[in-house]
């Protein structure tokens, strides 16, 4: 096995999103959850990517 501690990893993008949208269901704003806008009260508290 090689140790190879000498490598530099790439710089992610931002992503510009803007202000949160307001929840279709309840109207309050939304939250960037597994890159795209979910609101978490009305979906539960169990989303997320560990999930599915």
């Amino acid at each position: 096995m090689v140790d190879d501690d000498d490598f530099e990893l790439p710089e992610l993008p931002i992503i510009d999103k803007g202000p949160p949208p307001d929840c279709p269901i309840c109207g309050d704003p939304m939250a960037w959850i597994d890159g795209d806008w979910a609101c978490v009260d009305c979906n539960g508290e169990l989303l997320g990517p560990e999930t599915g």
